[in-house]
């Protein structure tokens, strides 16, 4: 599939993408890395609007912001959730211990795929939650990595690391309560750590996406992702798949995780 690259390179840096899109979902890449949730059969999108260039530069310290408009039950719920750039294990000790500690079946059943590689870092990222959240709707986060991944907040539901369950592959979050992620860069260690942590950010996912478990559909509007100079480079040479064709949720990232 042909892939609109030409508008991520366009974009400045601190440039988004907008909408929700309703297009054919891309074919995926081959991929033994771990699955993201089913999606529910009632959520509903919208049309994706043309790219527009939003004024406001992130922080220094984000990656990425990925914001959208959840609908469901007549509520409607903003979200949003910012990542920090990535750091090696040795600046972010307590998360990196945390995931090593809360997942080691998910990240030993995906070391036997990456043959060679070992964990080096983590990239972490901050929800924020505006709005009346409707009774019983819940969301995946996809927060970065394809490894593992793990959620802190009184609202995201505990992890399970049963072997072959996939327990670790994207946190679920249940209510509006203030919540962070962690998820795991894997790396060669013959390789500096820095080319390491952007080859790893060059094959994660991003942003929300729907879950089978929710008990309202959700109706996803006014998805926004927005891009650092260094996120912008990974979209442009990765041919990272943009909001809309995807088909659920607000997502950008690698097609081959899904």
């Amino acid at each position: 599939m042909t892939r609109p690259l030409a508008v991520i390179a366009a974009l400045a840096t601190g440039a988004v993408l907008a909408g929700c899109g309703s297009g054919a979902s891309p074919t995926p890449t081959p991929s033994s890395a771990a699955p993201t949730p089913t999606p529910s059969g009632s959520t509903v999108v919208d049309p994706t609007p043309d790219p527009t260039v939003n004024p406001d530069a992130l922080p220094g310290s984000a990656y990425l912001r990925v914001s959208a408009t959840a609908e469901a039950a007549g509520e409607r719920v903003r979200l949003e959730l910012t990542f920090s750039r990535a750091t090696t294990a040795a600046t972010s000790q307590r998360d990196f211990d945390a995931l090593l500690q809360e997942c080691p079946n998910a990240i030993e059943s995906q070391l036997d795929i990456f043959v060679g590689y070992e964990p080096t870092g983590v990239i972490t990222s901050r929800l924020e939650v505006d709005g009346d959240w409707p009774e019983g709707m819940r969301f995946a986060v996809s927060a970065g990595g394809s490894i593992a991944s793990i959620g802190e907040g009184a609202d995201v539901l505990p992890s399970s690391d049963e072997p072959g369950m996939f327990g670790c592959s994207v946190p679920i979050v249940t209510g509006p309560a203030r919540a962070t992620f962690a998820s795991l860069l894997l790396g060669d260690p013959v390789r500096a750590d820095r080319a390491d942590l952007d080859a790893a950010l060059a094959m994660g996912l991003f942003g929300f996406e729907s879950d089978a478990g929710s008990a309202v559909p959700i109706r996803w509007r006014d998805c926004v992702i927005q891009l650092s100079a260094s996120a912008q480079r990974a979209a442009a040479e990765n041919a990272w798949v943009l909001p809309g064709e995807w088909g659920q949720g607000c997502l950008i990232g690698d097609g081959g995780t899904v």
